[in-house]
């Protein structure tokens, strides 16, 4: 029964991520580009945050069910909460990673699905200035089990959607940019100094492909 029910989830989940890509293109332009380097195993995506229509974009880009790392002040509203979670998003206190998230986390891995991370912690007011220091759970998530990194390039949603607008507006165009994996060798406790190295790599790649 319960195979049943996720089976029905993810094909009513698919038919509304064809319905919002058809919406994205005909109101923004939707367009995305580097979908060839999608690795085929698992992976840990990462891209930059200006807007809520990020995991909207992010989604919308993929067929397959995609899980976000999301702050708990997110689910506080009884409106989004079903919707987020039906979305994928997995609830994060910033100031005390309990166990029972990396329990969550483990078992995502360990069914090769896709956990989205916005490496910045929070939407960044002015992308214009470049991106926000990274946060350390990518790359720390990504030695431990092993898995590549997928960087994103996000564009146009932060005109779009602006912070503190209650809905987005019309008009402009919106880019979703793949870019190349990054591999890693697995750790069981990586370095800070890995951590620093991969959080830089991933800096890196997301820039250029904002540019």
């Amino acid at each position: 029964m319960k195979r049943i029910k996720k089976e029905i989830s993810h094909f009513f989940y698919k038919i509304i991520i064809y319905v919002v890509r058809f919406l994205l293109k005909i109101l923004w332009g939707y367009k995305v580009e580097g979908k060839e380097k999608i690795p085929e195993s698992s992976f840990i995506l990462v891209a930059n945050h200006v807007s809520l229509l990020d995991p909207i974009v992010i989604g919308a880009a993929f067929d397959k069910r995609l899980f976000y790392l999301a702050k708990k002040e997110l689910f506080k509203s009884k409106l989004f909460n079903p919707f987020l979670r039906w979305l994928g998003a997995i609830d994060v206190d910033r100031q005390d990673f309990k166990f029972e998230t990396w329990k969550k986390i483990k078992k995502l891995i360990k069914e090769n699905e896709t956990i989205v991370i916005f490496p910045e912690g929070t939407r960044n007011e002015h992308p214009e200035k470049g991106l926000l220091e990274i946060k350390d759970g990518a790359s720390t998530l990504a030695l431990t089990h092993g898995l590549p990194i997928l960087p994103i390039g996000i564009k146009g949603t932060e005109k779009i959607w602006r912070r503190r607008k209650v809905f987005p507006q019309l008009g402009g165009n919106i880019t979703i940019k793949i870019g190349r994996p990054i591999f890693v060798i697995k750790n069981n406790k990586p370095t800070k100094e890995e951590i620093k190295n991969l959080n830089y790599k991933i800096k890196e790649s997301i820039m250029e492909l904002l540019k």
